[in-house]
């Protein structure tokens, strides 16, 4: 049996922990044994499961000066780890933890696989960030895709890493997609008004639930209701935009809540990312047979039907569209399900046993 270790600061809510955990768990319950170096222990309880603990206050993690100590100190901890462990595979699904790892994959000559989950050199971009933290980015990207097996989430993340490195190269690269995930709950598609239309992720710049908000304001209130699931660095902003617009009651801020508890109540997903990897909310509502409509951003193409995507910075389309779900009732909501469902049966796979596959692959 494969001994692996990884490794991520923290645990976080959001679907790239989601998947980083589901990789371990699918490890584990394979008969491996996974080892990890994080401030704080992960929500993952098997007697094959060991946490390693970096030195750091688990509540000051938020600051330049922890990303200095932790860059500097933890390859060399995760090389020991590595070394006294006798680890046989590594992996990770950020491009830091992936640096992290390159000096023990050097020494040991293991294989080492990435997964990469979004852009974050976009992401940088999108928030503003200076020129050194894009510089570092650029780097960190660089060193991590060098001598592993890539496996992009979807094909046009992949073409974008490979267009900023020309002399870096993974050893190989597939891409992996997300999958649509078995649920076991069944939602009910009686409507009742009003419509119960819905956000969900981080909130912050890169998902841009602020457009929505804005849309809501040419919504009849007693036809729908918006629900942002999640919370963020935006929380406070749109808060305060929805209160400006007097949309108090109806844009509520749920927060974050399983997925059995948020999806039976859905009638409509809206998602006007301007970034994404493969979201895993998109994913979720398919499962769930609950209609979804997104940005019109490469990423999304891979996914869902061109009839499903409308322009990021085109209001009105937006308004009118929801305006005529809303006027169609049942019916094209139903479209929108059956249309959604036909494209996307090709992401209706084991991911589980896949990302094993992937990780142990020699």
């Amino acid at each position: 049996m494969a001994v692996v270790l990884t490794s991520y600061y923290r645990p976080k809510p959001g679907g790239c922990c989601k998947r980083y955990f589901r990789a371990i768990r699918a490890l584990l319950e394979q008969g491996h044994t996974v080892h990890y170096l994080a401030v704080s222990p992960f929500p993952v309880n098997h007697p094959h499961c060991h946490f390693h603990r970096f030195p750091w206050p688990q509540n000051k993690t938020e600051n330049l000066f922890f990303w200095g100590v932790f860059f500097l100190f933890a390859p060399l901890q995760l090389l020991f780890l590595g070394l006294r462990l006798r680890v046989t595979h590594l992996f990770a699904f950020d491009s830091l933890y992936v640096f992290l790892l390159q000096p023990l994959r050097f020494f040991r000559q293991i294989p080492l696989s990435f997964f990469v989950r979004g852009d974050a050199m976009e992401q940088h971009r999108l928030k503003a960030h200076g020129k050194f933290v894009i510089l570092a980015e650029t780097i960190t990207e660089a060193m991590a895709i060098a001598h592993v097996r890539m496996y992009g989430v979807s094909e046009t993340l992949q073409k974008n890493i490979f267009c900023r490195h020309r002399f870096f190269r993974p050893v190989s690269a597939q891409v992996f997609p997300n999958e649509i995930p078995q649920l076991n709950f069944v939602r009910s598609h009686k409507l009742a008004f009003p419509l119960h239309m819905a956000c969900v992720g981080i909130l912050e710049k890169r998902k841009n639930q602020s457009f929505i908000i804005d849309c809501m304001a040419h919504i009849d209130a007693a036809s729908a209701r918006l629900y942002l699931y999640g919370s963020g660095p935006d929380e406070t902003a749109l808060r305060r935009q929805a209160t400006e617009l007097n949309l108090q009651g109806q844009v509520v801020f749920a927060g974050w809540i399983e997925a059995e508890q948020l999806w039976p109540q859905v009638d409509l997903l809206l998602f006007p990312s301007l970034l994404e990897g493969a979201p895993n909310a998109i994913l979720e509502a398919i499962a769930c047979d609950v209609a979804v409509l997104a940005s019109d951003i490469p990423e999304h193409r891979e996914i869902l039907p061109a009839a499903h995507l409308l322009d990021s910075d085109d209001r009105q389309v937006w308004i009118e569209r929801i305006q005529t779900l809303i006027q169609e009732k049942e019916t094209g909501l139903r479209l929108l399900r059956e249309e959604q469902a036909q494209h996307t049966a090709r992401l209706r796979f084991d991911w589980d046993a896949e990302v094993v596959k992937k990780i142990l692959a020699s």
